[in-house]
């Protein structure tokens, strides 16, 4: 018998009630109340390749669920919610349904610089890139093997430059601080050029790329040799550096390192991750350190009031939901289409629940079909964004597409009309296209692949087009304006550091 839902209040309806107990469960953790990798700070305790590796470590803490306690209402880390969420729903892609005026606020493009989570993203960025100092100024007088010294430090400036590349793509101009804070005082800098900063970036990933060891440490989150040019590729990207980004790209593309999942759906199976073309992606598996490790994608995404009778999503909220512009875009049988969103489940008696579009492409359903805390990983760098980055530098060069960008891109197109069995007549190959046409293309490609993935405003940004294409989009109560290509620098380090400026029209 067909379930139906009409009744979209009843459907989308929140159930605060049930995030809250699950939180309260897990504070009594000890593990959550303090992090002793995560807070190992003296100076006498960096001795021994082991302490060195502990302190390393605790990056990946910082990046995950960070080490706050349950109760601080900073919980969570670079990757646990706000990365993700904040690209898709300052865009045409994304709205919001939680209560939480902080994201809707972000939702409407009515943010301001006294918005909670600006602040708390800000403060993660930088607690990440201290802790990263730690492990970069004090690791050199640790008596061990040198390579396996300056792969851990490696590690940390991979970590350091992927936060400044954050940082810069999202506020401008930021402080730039490259060694760890001893003294509260000595943190309270001025905001240098962005273009500074990307040079940080870049002299961070460089050595990163000539150190990282291929058989140290591999594996589980961590950062490859290759994993670092591939994210020069993207920093040269959106610095306009268009020929260091081709080149950077296509070594990557030459080094046979990874390849495209036949079917689009397999990126996001929890047995493929790390695998397969996922260059880098943050791991909440709880692989890498103690404690629990929850991922917010299945919560904050998949619809609530399907958990009946121990099937379904038991703790899912469906904070965030798709436009009708970005589910309206896709064509069809387009694979994305069906992988990327969810409009109704159906139980173990064949009875069948259908409700509106939500994000579904990150629930996999055949390891977790409880859809709760989620040990899949969330995914910042993969292949096909490196064939796009590389199919968009070349027609930047040459003022128009080669046959080499028409290849790259339709090897992704190729990959949306397949699911693994099946190759359906839809998004047939590029080609014909002139500059404009193809750039076009492009942001139209990554728009369809990267849904909720960190991508969406700063595509939009880069190439000039969030206030135009948000508007034409139709989102429900948008306002957006040129002020939005960056993030307010947050009031209360203002108010703290009095060196800070604001960015125009704040």
């Amino acid at each position: 018998m067909m379930k139906t839902r009409t009744n979209r209040s009843t459907v989308f309806s929140m159930k605060f009630s049930v995030i809250i107990f699950s939180l309260l469960m897990l504070s009594s953790c000890d593990f959550l109340d303090e992090n002793p990798k995560s807070t190992i700070t003296t100076d006498n305790f960096y001795q021994t390749e082991s302490d060195a590796i502990s302190a390393t470590n605790a990056l990946y803490d910082y990046l995950s669920v960070g080490t706050q306690g349950i109760f601080d209402p900073s919980f969570g880390g670079i990757f646990f919610n706000d990365y993700w969420v904040f690209h898709d729903l300052v865009s045409d892609n994304a709205f919001e349904t939680i209560t939480s005026q902080e994201y809707r606020n972000l939702s409407e493009f009515n943010h301001t610089p006294d918005n909670i989570r600006i602040e708390f993203y800000w403060q993660d960025l930088y607690k990440t890139i201290n802790a990263a100092n730690v492990v970069i100024d004090r690791l050199p007088a640790i008596d061990f093997a040198e390579n396996r010294k300056q792969h851990l430090i490696s590690e940390a400036r991979f970590i350091r430059g992927m936060m400044y590349f954050e940082l810069a793509r999202t506020f401008g101009d930021v402080p730039l601080m490259v060694e760890a804070t001893t003294d509260v005082s000595t943190s309270y800098k001025p905001r240098v050029p962005r273009a500074e900063v990307y040079q940080q970036v870049i002299e961070d990933l460089e050595f990163a790329e000539q150190n990282l060891s291929e058989t140290f440490r591999v594996g589980k989150g961590r950062p490859t040799p290759m994993a670092a040019t591939a994210l020069l590729s993207k920093v040269y990207l959106y610095m306009g550096q268009f020929e260091l980004a081709a080149e950077k790209s296509k070594e990557v593309i030459d080094s046979g390192n990874y390849f495209l999942w036949d079917d689009y759906a397999d990126i996001f199976k929890i047995e493929n991750m790390n695998e397969g073309e996922i260059i880098f992606a943050v791991n909440f598996s709880g692989t890498q350190s103690e404690g629990f490790k929850p991922n917010q994608y299945l919560v904050r995404l998949l619809p609530s009031g399907l958990d009946q009778d121990g099937e379904g999503p038991e703790n899912a909220q469906g904070w965030e939901r798709p436009t009708d512009d970005l589910y309206d875009s896709f064509a069809n049988n387009d694979r994305r289409k069906s992988v990327t969103f969810i409009e109704s489940f159906t139980y173990s008696d064949g009875s069948t629940v259908s409700f509106e579009p939500h994000f579904g492409k990150f629930w996999d359903q055949e390891a977790e079909p409880r859809a709760n805390n989620t040990d899949t990983d969330v995914i910042y760098l993969r292949y096909a964004d490196v064939l796009l980055i590389y199919a968009e530098a070349l027609n930047e060069i040459n003022n128009g597409p080669t046959a080499e960008a028409f290849a790259a891109i339709n090897q992704v197109r190729q990959r949306a009309r397949f699911d693994g069995e099946t190759e359906r007549n839809v998004l047939p190959d590029l080609s014909g296209l002139n500059y404009q046409q193809f750039r076009d293309a492009i942001l139209r490609e990554r728009r369809w692949e990267f849904v909720m993935e960190g991508q969406r405003w700063g595509d939009l940004v880069r190439m000039g087009k969030l206030v135009e294409t948000v508007n034409a989009s139709g989102k429900e109560n948008a306002s957006p304006a040129p002020t939005h290509t960056l993030f307010p620098i947050p009031q209360r380090e203002r108010n703290i550091n009095n060196n800070l400026t604001q960015n125009s029209g704040y």
